[in-house]
């Protein structure tokens, strides 16, 4: 029995000696930005996010917007960009700010275990900002930034009554180098998945009359909701808009479309002097959020990409020039993977793809056409006197998922892709319904393609993505 109280005594001291050398961020703007009591602040969050209307975007979200300000000001409208978290999972937030306090030429991330706020403690993704710190010199560990700075942790109370668990991500920059900022993007995208959300924290203009705030505001949150990375940093520099996370607000246009974001929406507006009725010098506030959303193709821009492939194939095979498209429909301007299939006789005759979003729809479809029908090695060219037998079919492929549990494979609706050291492979979504595969024959087929065992996907040093694709063909 004592050896059992003893035990238990140095299993406490140990866990309690480790919780004290835990580097904690206490609330430096509690009780000033926001209330210093847990009740009083759980009570306001909870009156901001009642306050919203329902959900907007269905999409699935990669970034948002919020401002910083005092939660009397902007608490409101930082609200509208929480209340589309309801209901979503995150387990790692990166909170992307600019220093108010100091100046410097780095990309500064905290050395804490935690950041506190008076609703409890966040912790800090310890393992993550070692890997982001090893992708630059320009990326530095340091607390001083952080010390004192409201941008990040006016943020942290929304997030903790929105999401049930995550770890947060603190990233300040201390000047508005574009080159700093692309440096951060690249290392992100480097390194997030979709377990991760991206927070550029940020209120717009400054201490100007409401009218002039609004024109300035206006031309800032339309270059970015049409993401116009170039315009808003010509904007930027000729004041004709201007932003204290300037910084954070161009990384996130930087990397959300390759994180898979497709749609920017700008989900509520509005300056201090909505609040206060003093309109004389306001500052201006903006929710915005960057998401994904599956083009939903029709049934005329299906004919129209597979009359693109028909044309495409045949100019191909007779040695024609190949014809010229230029489709207005945003569906088909869309970059998006695509494959084309070439059948004859209901076998396969040639198939080839982009498995990533480089090239627009239309365009993907053409160059694949040409590939399919000229250049699958496991084939020889597509004769002039077998195109009457041809049957073309198109899939338009989702962005790539990696999976975290085989569970989620569904058959029918997953395509696979499989990446090795050195080999990949990938199989359509239709294939396994062809074949009469299963979920472990799928998974097995999937690695004898890319030329890996047939239990790949059971290697840790194998990714494996799925995919959904919409997939139609002609009829003959």
């Amino acid at each position: 029995m004592m050896r059992k109280v003893f035990l238990a005594l140095v299993y406490l001291t140990i866990l309690t000696v480790g919780l004290c050398l835990a580097e904690v961020r206490r609330p430096a703007v509690a009780g000033a930005f926001y209330p210093a009591d847990r009740k009083e602040l759980a009570y306001q969050v909870d009156k901001f996010l009642s306050n919203t209307v329902s959900r907007e975007v269905d999409g699935e979200i990669t970034a948002l917007i919020v401002p910083h300000a005092g939660y009397p000001f902007s608490g409101q409208v930082a609200a509208d960009a929480y209340r589309e978290l309801k209901g979503r999972k995150f387990g790692r937030v990166i909170i992307i700010g600019a220093s108010h306090k100091m100046a410097f030429d780095q990309i500064a991330l905290p050395a804490y275990d935690f950041f506190e706020t008076p609703l409890g403690q966040v912790p800090v993704d310890r393992e993550f900002i070692k890997k982001l710190k090893s992708l630059s010199d320009k990326i530095v560990i340091d607390n001083q930034p952080h010390d004192g700075e409201h941008s990040i942790e006016v943020q942290l109370p929304f997030l903790q009554t929105v999401l049930p668990d995550f770890k947060v991500v603190p990233i300040l920059f201390g000047n508005i180098s574009l080159a700093n900022c692309q440096t951060l993007a690249y290392a992100l995208s480097y390194l997030t998945d979709d377990d991760t959300l991206i927070i550029a924290s940020s209120d717009w203009s400054h201490y100007y009359p409401s009218g002039v705030a609004v024109k300035l505001d206006s031309k800032g949150t339309g270059l970015v909701v049409r993401n116009d990375l170039e315009g808003y940093v010509k904007a930027l520099a000729g004041s004709e808009t201007e932003a204290c996370g300037a910084p954070a607000i161009i990384t996130t246009m930087l990397l959300a479309p390759a994180l898979g974001a497709n749609k920017t929406k700008l989900l509520k507006y509005a300056n201090s002097g909505d609040v206060t009725g003093d309109r004389s010098k306001v500052v201006g506030y903006a929710a915005v959020v960057f998401y994904r959303l599956e083009p939903v193709l029709s049934s005329d821009e299906k004919k129209k990409l597979l009359r693109i492939a028909h044309r495409t194939v045949e100019s191909k095979v007779r040695g024609k020039k190949l014809p010229v498209f230029t489709p207005l429909e945003e569906n088909l301007n869309e970059k998006r993977g695509a494959f084309v299939t070439l059948k004859k006789n209901g076998e396969l005759r040639g198939c080839i793809g982009y498995i990533t979003p480089i090239k627009p729809l239309f365009q993907a479809v053409q160059e694949t056409a040409v590939q399919a029908a000229a250049n699958d090695r496991r084939f020889l060219p597509v004769e002039k006197n077998e195109l009457k037998d041809i049957v073309i079919e198109v899939s338009a492929l989702s962005r790539l998922k990696k999976v975290k549990d085989v569970a989620e494979i569904e058959i029918g609706r997953d395509g696979l892709y499989i990446v090795g050291e050195k080999n990949s492979g990938l199989l359509l979504p239709q294939v396994p319904v062809e074949w009469g595969w299963d979920r472990d024959e799928f998974l097995k087929q999937v690695g004898l393609k890319a030329g890996l065992p047939a239990d790949a996907w059971h290697d840790p040093n194998n990714i494996l993505f799925r995919f959904t694709a919409d997939v139609f063909s002609e009829k003959k």
